[in-house]
């Protein structure tokens, strides 16, 4: 212990009254490692995936959903748009080819309003007259292909072209030769 007769102590760089404080401010937390660049890349593509099946999924919903009344009421509004459409096939499906796909040419009714159809792919598995089905295409103007074929079909210079159809179902159970109630005037329009 020193003699506190001796003096206070010199310490090198220090002042006669005691140790020197270090004042120089330190980093308040360490420094963060630089990040990897392929690290930051695969963030992003995930953000720009996650991004667009909301975006797809976002534009699936918003598509509009009407009957074939309403769809024929508003075919100029709806022009190019896709849209989906709710109505009864009736009796008469014509099956060919349209630009090299396999399609179904049948006449969609609701009520006494006929539409004519062009609907390329497959259709679904549950797909026949009489049981309602949802479609999802666009009007296009301009013969339907293997019209004449059709019977009773509205034959006025419009028809959809689908390519998603859904049929709709319910507990009702039709068994073969049933009849089907009668739908649509031949009056396109209506």
């Amino acid at each position: 212990m020193p003699d506190p007769g001796d003096g206070p102590e010199e310490v090198p760089g220090g002042s006669p009254t005691g140790p020197s404080l270090d004042l120089t401010p330190s980093p308040s937390r360490p420094e963060r490692a630089r990040r990897r660049p392929v690290a930051v890349v695969a963030v992003v593509a995930v953000l720009v995936a996650v991004v667009a099946v909301l975006l797809r999924t976002l534009g699936d919903a918003s598509l509009f959903f009407y009957e074939v009344s309403e769809a024929v009421e508003r075919r100029t509004e709806l022009a190019d748009a896709r849209f989906r459409v709710v109505g009864t096939p009736q009796p008469g499906l014509v099956e060919l080819d349209v630009d090299g796909e396999p399609a179904v040419v049948f006449t969609l009714c609701a009520g006494h309003v006929l539409a004519d159809v062009a609907h390329v792919g497959d259709p679904a598995e549950l797909f026949q007259p009489g049981v309602p089905v949802v479609l999802q295409g666009v009007w296009v103007a301009g013969p339907v292909p293997g019209l004449a074929d059709l019977d009773g079909s509205s034959d006025d210079g419009w028809h959809l072209r689908t390519d998603h159809m859904v049929v709709k179902h319910d507990n009702d159970y039709r068994g073969e030769g049933a009849e089907l109630e009668p739908c649509g005037t031949g009056v396109a329009g209506e």
